[in-house]
């Protein structure tokens, strides 16, 4: 099949070289139409289900809220996981779904539950933007001179700039943040109220019953038709004054006459700061989930460049300051200039053994075409392209078969030269060694492929990281093979002749020479070859324990994102105040760019966050102009500088890496702990027993645990036999409470197409304390008022801050980062401390998550599959040489190739992490295709005729060059990659020097051991070669 395909091919060789064009250009066309990220998506398929429930503390809103919304959605299909969280005003549910769960279908399916589970009146559930972790990929501020008021921007915001944004293809939301929600506000005068015998009651009906327009269908008037309209809105706060609200003897009463109407805003939950400015507006595009974020973001900038020239008023800028394209940019020009350096360091061996400027060329087109050639399926089989898919391609091995095929032909062009050969007898030649030369070609890169095995495997956070790179590696692979056993005969047929003929190679023969001298060395000394290697084996796995092991590193984005817990019981003002002066602090940092400060939560509701949180963004400048070698050494130095403001805690992060691990484990911390039980205050006090142990554990920073009570409230418990005797029900007093203190919408107000509320509040001083709301007046059925204080029980408490559930049970998670060591040593001592000194009553659970949860998964898996994967490729060996015995030779060289791999981990001080783990899996492959070579050599001098010594020594020989060549090409492919710091090398970096340093030793083990075992360990051969001999 394969003879016949080549001969095809050399017959049609036009045809060929067309197809080649078409391959290219079909390549660069998919390329540009496919979405690079800088990082992949590494979320399951998620809904988010968002409720408000203005003014009610999170015990209220766990049980009318949460509670129903987590019954109703129990069993939905595909569901693994249901976390929710309950803040003042807030409820949150995260509902994650499996891998084969679709998003707009997992969306209906909430939506449909949504509509049979029962609320309080007035409340309705949202659904959460269709973005990920990684959506964030522009942030904005709005710029203004100072006469325009933060309302009036954040107006623009809400009912301009948002709109125009959402327009764009691909974005999924634009979250609004900072300024305050613009308000009609009526300040009702409680003595005044008193003193005309109304009640907050009256004053809201009497604004929601005057402001309405209404239609009288139509009349006939001569020979038209005139539509009646009757029209009442309210236009502005002259017109909310003069609202009657009852009649005093005639005379009307009107809203003016009981309280102050102006225009303020909505209450605050939360203020943006940015550098020197205290309360900025903000936006942030969320892209759409699978969308193309440099695409997008060119929609996005040409949209805001055209509100910012034509659309906002004069004076009133949009002007950015987080931009993902930047980032794509830098890890993309990070892979552009490691592939361009390991592409030249190619060509030059391939120079450097082959010499021959245009037989390296044919071997160097190798590259592109099969580059193109994955692009195209890539594209086809809609898998992103990301740093790690892209920054893992290793061109050495990609053109691994090409250049075995090409030596082989100018091997054999040579001798036919030396012997006067004719141009056809050299063509049927290269047919020949080139059909001889497939089948192997074929079986090495199935090997490898096989090798890849367990990605494909991989499930949830790990498969979304590395599937799409197994696809990419893959494809490439599949592509090259195409390639090579198509255009590159094809294209070596041009040059048969003087071209081709190889000329004296001094390095060559200097290795051949060297080799030869070790040969003979392993081959008398078997025992001490194979001892030495085990030794070294059995060393460097037992040195695994310093290598120390994590999920995976962490990539540079060039920020940071520093999150600050405060006091559970700040106020807003206070939590200000800390604010302004933190960010003081932090500017004294020249490394930092610009600062951006982000204190509570936006009024959407889709990030649940009190007033003690405040999230920093700090974007960093250029490497080169820092004061500090390491980001760890600058953030030792912030932590420092912040260590003044005592009773905060910190979290240090980058804004995707936040993001993403508080979407997966619903915890900002590489590290999460969870404590599952009932009682807040066992959860909180155990929480607190975990935390003071992981302080005392070396390389622990950040440690924190979620402070879930401690918020000041005051309680009014209402006294059910004290309203009965004055003819009060619970929601009459419960009505007043809320109109009067925490404020009640009563209508909207209309600006051309914008809508605000007009809302109903006691003025400021008839509700700023305790004594003050104990005097509250509710008015009495047949008229009259009573003080609150005599219908209910009125005192200062502390209750839940936060109530966070997971599959339907109460949860406190204690999060902590590592600086300094690795994950999996870190948790091994923690866990042992924590199950000797920790002790939980029944009932209650621990589990450990986070990134280390992650990363035990992925090493469960790869225990069970890579086995799998083995005997796979055992299989496609015996396949290949109808020996049991040749293919267990050949695995035997797997494990040896570990060697080089750990002692690369060890000299670099990286962690074995599932990067690292994936190369170690890549290199499998690798080793057992150097094999394969060495070994077919040997069996083809057996089978013609040479003696069993002289066929090891001539095969392994004459198989040097190709086999280094093969391996040093591959080894000098990744090398960039491996020694690269620039922005994105981080998660590339442990899979390159895992093959960097593997692939040494490997080389080095193939050309002794094999050769060595083939004839002292494995003599059974002789006799099993004879007999298929014989067959």
């Amino acid at each position: 099949m394969i003879a016949r395909i080549i001969a095809f091919c050399l017959k049609q060789r036009g045809l060929v070289i067309a197809g080649a064009i078409v391959l290219a250009i079909a390549g660069v066309l998919s390329f540009q139409q496919l979405p690079v990220q800088a990082f992949p998506d590494v979320q399951n398929v998620y809904v988010q289900v968002v409720t408000q429930y203005p003014g009610q503390a999170p015990e209220e809103v766990e049980k009318l809220i949460t509670l129903p919304l987590e019954k109703g959605m129990s069993g939905i299909p595909h569901l693994i996981n249901l976390r929710s969280v309950s803040i003042f005003g807030l409820s949150v549910l995260t509902l994650t779904f499996d891998d084969n769960a679709k998003d707009y279908f997992s969306r209906q399916l909430v939506l449909e539950r949504l509509r049979s589970i029962d609320l309080p009146d007035g409340v309705d559930s949202e659904l959460g933007p269709l973005s990920t972790g990684i959506g964030e990929i522009y942030r904005y501020r709005i710029e203004a001179p100072p006469e325009v008021s933060l309302p009036e921007l954040r107006a623009l915001q809400d009912w301009v700039i948002e709109r125009r944004l959402r327009t764009i293809q691909g974005v999924a939301d634009v979250v609004p943040f900072g300024g305050g929600i613009k308000q009609y506000q009526v300040q009702v005068d409680p003595g005044k109220l008193k003193n005309y015998g109304l009640g907050l009651r009256d004053v809201f009906q009497a604004i929601a019953d005057n402001n309405a327009n209404t239609g009288g269908g139509y009349i006939e008037h001569g020979y038209e038709a005139l539509v009646v309209r009757g029209s009442g809105l309210l236009k502005s706060t002259d017109d909310i004054g003069n609202i009657v609200v009852s009649s005093n003897e005639g005379s009307p009463i009107l809203i003016k006459n009981l309280a102050e109407v102006t225009i303020g805003t909505q209450p605050r939950v939360g203020m943006v700061g940015f550098d020197q400015h205290d309360d900025i507006v903000e936006g942030v595009v969320l892209l759409l989930k699978g969308g193309d974020a440099v695409g997008v973001l060119s929609g996005v900038k040409q949209k805001i460049e055209e509100l910012n020239d034509h659309e906002l008023p004069q004076g009133i800028k949009i002007v950015p300051f987080y931009d993902r394209t930047e980032l794509v940019r830098h890890t993309v020009h990070t892979v552009e200039h490691n592939m361009i350096e390991g592409t030249l360091l190619i060509f030059v061996i391939l120079l450097i053994f082959l010499r021959k400027f245009t037989a390296s060329m044919v071997v160097l087109a190798v590259i592109p075409l099969s580059l193109m050639f994955a692009f195209i399926l890539i594209s086809s089989s809609n898998i992103s392209a990301n740093l790690i898919s892209l920054g893992a391609i290793d061109f050495g091995i990609i053109v691994d078969g090409a250049i075995v095929l090409v030596e082989a032909i100018m091997v054999k062009v040579t001798w036919e030269m030396a012997h006067k050969a004719r141009i056809q007898q050299m063509r049927q030649s290269l047919l020949i060694t080139a059909a001889e030369m497939g089948r192997p070609m074929l079986f090495s890169q199935a090997i490898i492929i096989t090798a890849f095995l367990p990605i494909f495997t991989f499930q949830r956070v790990e498969a979304k990281i590395f599937s799409p790179m197994a696809f990419t590696f893959s494809f490439a692979l599949l592509g090259s093979l195409v390639v090579s056993l198509t255009l590159v005969p094809v294209l070596m047929s041009y040059l048969l002749g003087p071209r081709l003929v190889e000329s004296h190679n001094t390095l060559v023969e200097w290795m051949e020479r060297r080799y030869r001298v070790v040969l003979e060395v392993c081959l008398h000394n078997p025992r001490k070859l194979l001892g030495a290697a085990l030794t070294a084996l059995f060393m460097v796995l037992g040195s695994t324990y310093f290598i120390g092991t994590e999920f995976m590193p962490k990539l540079d984005e060039g920020n940071i994102w520093l999150t600050i817990t405060l006091p559970t019981p700040v106020s807003l003002t206070k939590a200000k105040e800390l604010e302004r002066s933190i960010r003081q602090h932090l500017t004294q940092f020249q490394e930092a760019n610009s600062i951006l400060t982000q204190l509570g939560r936006p009024e959407d509701g889709t990030d649940p966050k009190g007033f003690n949180n405040l999230e920093i963004m700090i974007d960093l400048k250029p490497k080169e102009t820092w004061r500090f070698k390491h980001k760890d050494d600058m953030i030792v130095a912030m932590q420092k500088s912040l260590s003044d403001f005592p009773g905060i805690q910190f979290n240090f992060s980058q804004v995707i890496q936040d993001n993403v691990e508080e979407a997966i484990s619903g915890v900002k911390g590489e590290i999460a702990i969870k404590i599952f039980g009932s009682d807040l205050k066992v959860l909180q006090d155990k929480a607190n027993q975990i935390t003071h142990i992981l302080h005392t554990i070396r390389g622990a920073t950040d440690i924190a645990a979620e402070q879930q009570s401690g918020l000041a409230q005051i309680l009014i418990e209402i006294d059910r036999a004290a309203i009965a005797r004055y003819g009060l029900n619970i929601s009459d007093v419960e009505d007043n409470i809320e109109m009067a203190i925490g404020g009640k919408a009563a209508t909207t107000l209309l600006e051309g197409e914008r809508r605000f509320d007009v809302a109903v509040r006691l003025q400021e001083d008839a509700r700023d304390s305790e004594s003050v709301i104990e005097n509250l007046m509710i008015p009495l059925p047949n008229d009259g008022f009573i003080p609150l204080a005599q219908l209910a029980h009125i005192k200062v408490d502390q209750g839940a801050s936060r109530i966070t559930r997971e599959d339907h049970t109460r949860r406190i998670a204690i999060k902590c980062n590592l600086i300094g060591r690795d994950q999996g040593s870190f948790v091994a001592e923690a866990q042992q401390r924590v199950a000797k000194e920790v002790s939980l009553p029944a009932g209650y659970r621990i589990i450990w998550s986070g990134q280390f949860e992650n990363q035990q998964r992925a090493m469960k898996r790869l225990a069970v599959i890579v086995p799998t994967s083995i005997l796979l490729i055992f299989v496609l060996l015996f396949w290949a040489f109808n020996s049991v015995r040749n293919a267990l030779l050949i695995l035997m060289n797997v494990p040896f190739a570990l060697i080089g791999g750990f002692i690369a981990l060890f000299l670099t001080k990286i962690h074995l992490s599932i990067s690292a783990s994936v190369g170690f899996i890549a290199l499998f492959g690798i080793a057992v295709q150097n094999g394969v070579i060495l070994l077919s050599k040997i069996k083809q001098c057996r089978q013609e005729g040479l003696e069993l010594d002289e066929a090891i020594r001539h095969g392994s020989i004459s198989r040097l060059r190709p086999v280094i060549m093969t391996a040093t090409i591959a080894l000098l492919g990744l090398l960039p990659a491996a020694v690269s710091t620039g922005v994105g090398s981080e998660t590339a970096k442990p899979f390159a020097v895992v093959i960097v340093g593997g692939l040494i030793t490997s080389t080095l083990l193939t050309l002794t051991l094999l050769p060595t075992f083939y004839g002292a360990f494995e003599p059974s051969l002789i006799k099993e070669e004879e007999e298929e001999d014989g067959s």
